[in-house]
């Protein structure tokens, strides 16, 4: 099956487009993949510094409150009045019992973080900056943590998580509480409770949430809410489906309400807590998808450039191309006058110039050619003629000797006459054009020779339109078409053979037939006498090829001589 033809313009074109495409993808990938990863460590550490920065904040102001209670586990009037106080203070007791009261209510002043300083002893000493500390179910919540150090062994400070009270002034709070020990025998003489008011921690925990529009939220070790951002979220599914959080500081990808997150968590120093902080990849990809859009549109930008490109490069490359099969089409045609004009100094330029030499000197070969064929086919006519004429006027002249003994009539000097006159045509000119005329003239000459020769049994006419007689055509052409009817053609078993030869002008050309009523030719016979396969030595058949290539050569290949023939009813040459 014929394979599609496809234009070297369609197929250059498409190739720029397609490498153009290629390239383009693979600039955007390399640039979303590298850019992406860029983006999202950059956006990660952003938040993670955010966290890192609420984290320091709180570690502050833990380390403050810290400083505080070892300033006052190692005041000396501390533990004092922690370690011998009764029921009974004596005055020493009650002036040491009153600074210890003015040194946490300054204390409690001073710092906008404490909401309140509690001490318990194990010998029944009650301190606090809290006026009904005493009198208030506020004791018994420390009371607990009291006879917990009391029940073991560990001397460490612990956080506890946010309370609240049933008393109005008793603002939720986280309190940090260490034992008061001797420090060899590790002998428990009471605690100190210090409160950390719920709103300091929050309004440092909140401030970076709210910048970064994340969620947030604190945790204890155990999973449980201390602080949440925003406070309507539900956070105890995460919590669960990523236990590792509570552990230790990390960042992990995850899932929340069917989003991606990151979860960064980190550990808050000193305490059991962990600040978590998801944050929605979406925050990420929104300047990502914002450059994404102006990338594309610059893509959409690069995309127009390559088709005009590829359009203005196509036509640049194709346009000489399609002029040389343009003007090889011409060739092709037999126009070799054709040539390509050269306007370029490039390939293109110099491939031009080189065509236009070939064909030149095509045209140069082809004109030696021709006139090197016709020089040939001139001297072949000439040997030709010489091989003829001998024999034919041996023929002749026997004609003549045979006629003069058995008759001794005038129609000798008839027949010498048209011999002479047919030997001067024949023999006298050297040119090889002549008219229709002339030609005609030579062979009634052969004719009359012919009809003496073969006692009259034919008999010849002609229809030949006036205006053919003038008429260009090369010499001794029909008198091998006329001897071939003759001498093929006719046989002295009967005497109403008939030639006859026809000449006209139809569509520009002159048609020129020779037709006899002799015994034709098989269908084999006439193929291979039309193919010029025919191979015999008579005279006729030599002549017969002659005519028709000394045609072809004079007036061109679409012309020429063909046979028609029937057995036993007629033979045309045309």
């Amino acid at each position: 099956m014929r394979k599609r033809y496809a234009s070297v313009y369609v197929q250059i074109f498409l190739r720029i487009i397609i490498l153009s495409l290629i390239i383009i993808a693979i600039i955007r990938i390399a640039i979303e993949k590298e850019y992406w990863v860029t983006l999202e460590k950059k956006e990660i550490q952003y938040h993670l510094e955010a966290t890192n920065t609420t984290k320091e904040q709180i570690n502050m102001l833990i380390e403050t409150v810290d400083d505080v209670m070892y300033g006052l586990t190692k005041n000396e009037k501390v533990l004092d009045l922690i370690k011998h106080s009764g029921i009974s203070m004596n005055e020493v007791m009650k002036e040491n019992s009153e600074e210890v009261q003015s040194l946490l209510e300054n204390t409690v002043e001073i710092s906008n973080s404490i909401n309140s300083i509690h001490i318990v002893g194990l010998n029944g000493y009650k301190c606090s900056t809290n006026p009904q500390f005493a009198q208030s179910e506020i004791a018994s919540y420390y009371i607990r943590f009291l006879n917990q150090y009391s029940r073991d062994t560990n001397r460490s400070g612990i956080w506890t998580d946010f309370h609240t009270t049933e008393d109005d002034t008793y603002l939720s709070s986280t309190s940090y509480i260490c034992p008061v020990f001797e420090s060899n025998t590790k002998e428990l003489y009471g605690i100190i409770a210090i409160d950390v008011s719920y709103e300091s921690i929050y309004k440092l925990f909140i401030s970076s949430s709210i910048r970064l529009k994340d969620r947030a939220v604190i945790v204890n070790s155990d999973g449980k809410v201390l602080l949440q951002y925003p406070v309507t979220a539900s956070y105890e599914a995460m919590l669960e489906k990523y236990p590792e959080v509570l552990e230790d500081s990390l960042q992990i990808e995850g899932q929340m309400y069917k989003k991606d997150v990151i979860i960064v968590s980190e550990k808050i120093k000193a305490t059991n807590w962990n600040i978590i902080r998801f944050v929605s990849k979406d925050n990420v990809t929104k300047e990502f998808q914002g450059i994404i859009k102006n990338f594309n549109a610059l893509i959409v930008l690069i995309l127009v450039i390559s088709v005009v490109f590829a359009m203005f490069i196509t036509r640049w490359i194709t346009t000489p191309i399609k002029e040389l099969i343009y003007i090889c089409n011409k060739v092709k045609q037999g126009d070799f006058s054709a040539h390509i004009e050269v306007t370029r100094n490039d390939e293109f330029g110099q491939l031009g110039v080189t065509f236009n030499s070939m064909i030149q000197k095509i045209s140069e070969f082809f004109e030696k050619e021709r006139k090197d064929q016709m020089r040939k086919a001139e001297m072949e006519f000439r040997i030709l003629q010489a091989q003829i004429n001998p024999h034919f006027l041996y023929n002749t002249l026997d004609s003549i000797k045979w006629l003069a003994v058995m008759q001794g009539v005038d129609n000798i000097a008839e027949m010498s006459t048209a011999l002479i006159h047919l030997l001067k045509y024949n023999l006298g000119q050297v040119k090889g054009e002549t008219t229709l005329r002339e030609e005609l003239e030579s062979v009634k000459n052969y004719i009359i020779i012919q009809k003496y020769r073969y006692s009259d049994i034919f008999e010849f006419t002609m229809n030949v339109d006036e205006e053919a007689l003038d008429c260009r055509v090369i010499r001794f052409i029909l008198q091998p078409l006329v001897e071939n009817c003759i001498i093929h053609g006719f046989s002295e078993e009967k005497e109403d053979y008939r030639l006859h030869i026809v000449g006209m002008i139809y569509g520009d050309r002159l048609h020129i037939k020779v037709i006899d009523n002799g015994i034709g030719m098989d269908e084999e016979s006439k193929n291979k006498l039309n193919e010029g396969r025919a191979k015999s030595t008579k005279f006729s058949k030599i002549g017969v090829e002659n005519v028709r290539e000394r045609i072809k050569l004079y007036f061109g290949e679409e012309y020429g001589l063909t046979f028609d023939s029937r057995s036993n009813v007629a033979t045309i040459a045309e």
